[in-house]
């Protein structure tokens, strides 16, 4: 593997081992985000502060460091939207602890960071490292080989302005944030438990409330076929009632969302189609049977035959291993379909048993190019010294590792000798240092310097063997697609509201996708994939309720046409918007309510387990239930439930309802609250039931963020 400790200082070596794999970090979005003077034009604005380039800038930082923790080039929208979302989440919650941490007296200046990137960054020299760190160390030396990870983060800050690492120095950057982020949120919950005082009064009084009971308890979910016939309807003024109580409650939104349908017309291949590829594909089987491997690459237009020697394990189709490494040399590779997505077909033409890495000692003599104006030698220079050198070492004059310390140009010494692997290092170098016996030396120009190699050792040579493979994709035809664009097109003519296109699209057996919702960042809608165009089309300033888009193709994967069913405004909706969910709601309360009496008639002529046995549900046997105690403490037993259940008398089962489900319960033994002069206990129990979980915390924190003053235009700004 390379040895990069730093790119800056290790740019000849960087280039021929892992050439640009850095630049395979490719970053998208917010195109727009530097627009400015109006909200229309602002991306992101919290508590009156504008944060469009923060949000641009820790965006592309948060992308850096996903691609390196998962050893990605690129994303798929889901993921790009995954990111996003986690940028946003992140700079709301940094920004309110920030703001939080202000009035307790704390702040972190510039200098604190400072420190504590020192301090995280020493961490990895101890046995108990800062866990962010050491995730960061471990996805660098994956890539690039413990040592180099090493020495990448010990010269971090040179790679902030370096063509090629400054992904690297991004990804350093966004861990960083998140590492503050945990410490600062570490700090603020220490203070505030730390500073919440439970009166003695309530203290008591939880000891006084905080009774028991040990019951048999039955669950059962109105949904069952059981309760199928059991209809539940509600007053129009039942509804009212229920807006009127929990508007704030539940009908706030948080943000502006759609409700969309979208009716899908997938683009496959016809059997016309298929029969086309398939002959196409045995057309060219034949040709590459006829003519040489050269004249066949020219006749594809790819010029050149792959020379690369692979061992089994590299071979990643499951069919095609077998036809490479076991059939003769010379052998063709038959035309096969895998999977329904591509035809394969090829020929073996080369086998050789060979290392699968070779270790190395170098000297690595960098020259001057316009990229590299402070390197120490000319072109003209670093050859003859590479060229002394390779005399001095063949001569026995002096060794590799006795020169070495002289040519470091402040790199370690154990940067200078490693394993070259054959996959993924340039076929020249390789086939070379192969040619190499193991003492001898081998002389590489690279673009921008002169390494001096010494082989030492090589791997047990194995099997390997060369192969031309080719494949067509298994895809409808032009004529196909230009067809079902024409069907989506007069679809989309033919209905002109959201009612129309559902109705429509289920007579003619065409797929809609309904998406409840959908947040003006979404890429999918529901389970549809890559679906930002219609998205974005949703939020327009222009469109309104029973809209009809245009037709839209997917990545070739189907076209679709959206309607939008409901637009949700952020703000407290109105009850005709929010009428039939509320009319939803209701009727299964009252369907719970009605499980219940047939549940309490079924326990006149039997007991809890003939109950249960009837339903074909479990007993619950001698459970504790605790009055003062939270959802998880009781078992999932919602808090309607438990306030009946106390109110119930020994070893009478009864059938109760919750909101969502019913319940019959026996109550086996009630046990008083425990009286106790002492009162710590019950503090210690409100200290936990406030602030001792994480979920408590993550309630927190969406109360303090919930009272920030957000303006989030993101989504006019995000583009696939």
């Amino acid at each position: 593997m390379a040895a990069i400790g730093s790119i800056r200082k290790h740019g000849v070596l960087l280039l021929v081992i892992i050439g640009l794999a850095l630049l395979a970090f490719i970053l998208g979005d917010l195109s727009n985000v530097t627009r400015t003077f109006s909200n229309k034009n602002t991306v992101a604005k919290i508590n009156g502060k504008k944060l469009d380039m923060v949000y641009s800038k820790q965006y592309e930082e948060n992308t850096a460091l996903m691609k390196l923790l998962q050893n990605k080039s690129s994303f798929e929208d889901n993921e790009t939207y995954q990111i996003h979302e986690m940028t946003w989440q992140q700079l709301l919650q940094d920004q309110t602890m920030d703001a939080q941490l202000e009035k307790l007296g704390m702040s972190y200046n510039n200098q604190m960071i400072e420190d504590f990137k020192e301090n995280m960054n020493a961490s990895l020299s101890t046995n108990q490292p800062n866990q962010f760190i050491a995730q960061f160390a471990n996805a660098l030396a994956q890539m690039y080989g413990p040592e180099n990870a090493m020495g990448i983060i010990s010269n971090i800050e040179s790679y902030a302005n370096e063509d090629g690492a400054k992904e690297i120095y991004n990804a350093y950057q966004a861990l960083v944030r998140f590492a503050i982020s945990a410490e600062k949120s570490q700090k603020y919950f220490a203070l505030t438990q730390n500073s919440i005082n439970f009166s003695d009064n309530m203290a008591k009084k939880l000891g006084q409330d905080n009774t028991m009971v040990l019951a048999s308890l039955v669950t059962v979910n109105p949904e069952l076929s059981a309760f199928q016939n059991i209809k539940a309807d509600v007053s129009e003024s039942q509804m009212k009632d229920f807006y009127k109580t929990h508007k704030s409650e539940i009908f706030n939104v948080k943000e502006n969302l759609r409700d969309l349908n979208v009716a899908i017309f997938q683009i496959n291949p016809t059997t016309a189609d298929l029969k086309e590829i398939e002959d196409s594909v045995n057309a060219d089987f034949t040709r590459l049977q006829q003519m040489s491997l050269l004249e066949f690459a020219n006749h594809k237009g790819i010029g050149f035959v792959d020379s690369t020697y692979y061992k089994e394990s590299d071979i990643t189709i499951p069919e095609l291993d077998s036809l490479i490494f076991k059939t003769p040399v010379g052998s063709f590779i038959a035309p096969f379909a895998y999977e329904n997505v591509k035809w394969y077909y090829g020929k073996v033409f080369g086998v050789a048993h060979r290392p699968d890495s070779v270790l190395v000692a170098t000297i690595e003599l960098p020259f001057k190019t316009a990229q590299y104006k402070e390197a120490p030698y000319s072109k003209k220079e670093a050859r003859l010294l590479a060229d002394s050198l390779r005399q001095v070492i063949t001569s026995g004059q002096s060794s590799i590792f006795a020169l070495q310390p002289n040519y470091l140009y402040g790199r370690e010494k154990g940067d200078t000798t490693f394993w070259i692997p054959e996959r993924g290092t340039i076929p020249e170098l390789y086939n070379n240092l192969l040619n190499t016996p193991n003492g001898g030396i081998y002389v590489y120009k690279a673009p921008n310097g002169y390494i001096v190699f010494q082989a030492l050792t090589r791997t047990t040579p194995i099997e390997k063997r060369q192969f031309v493979l080719y494949d067509r994709d298994i895809t409808a035809s032009e004529a196909t697609v230009r067809n079902l664009r024409t069907q989506a097109s007069q679809f989309a003519a033919a209905v002109t509201n959201n009612e129309e296109l559902v109705s429509k699209a289920q007579k003619e057996g065409i797929q809609v996708v309904n998406g409840e919702r959908v947040n003006s960042m979404a890429a999918n809608i529901a389970q549809l994939p890559s679906c930002r165009d219609i998205v974005s089309w949703s939020f327009g300033d222009d469109v309104k309720k029973d809209d009809i888009s245009d037709v839209f193709n997917i990545n070739r994967m189907f076209f679709a046409v959206a309607s939008v069913a409901k637009i949700r405004e952020q703000g407290i909706q109105k009850y005709k918007d929010v009428k039939d969910e509320i009319k939803t709601i209701l009727e299964h309360q009252t369907k719970v309510e009605k499980v219940a009496e047939q549940l309490n008639n079924d326990l006149k002529s039997g007991n809890i387990q003939s109950v249960a046995s009837k339903y074909g549900v479990s007993v619950a046997d001698s459970i504790i239930l605790s009055f003062a105690g939270d959802y998880y403490m009781n078992r999932g037993v919602e808090g309607k439930a438990i306030g009946q259940i106390f109110n119930l008398p020994v070893n009478k089962p009864t059938a109760i309802s919750g909101n969502n489900f019913a319940y019959v319960v026996n109550i086996i033994e009630n046990r008083p609250a425990q009286g106790n002069d002492n009162i710590a206990l019950q503090k210690n129990y409100l200290q936990n039931a406030v602030l001792g979980r994480e979920r408590n915390e993550s309630t927190l924190m969406n109360y303090l963020t919930s009272k920030m003053k957000v303006l989030d235009n993101r989504g006019r700004f995000y583009q696939k």
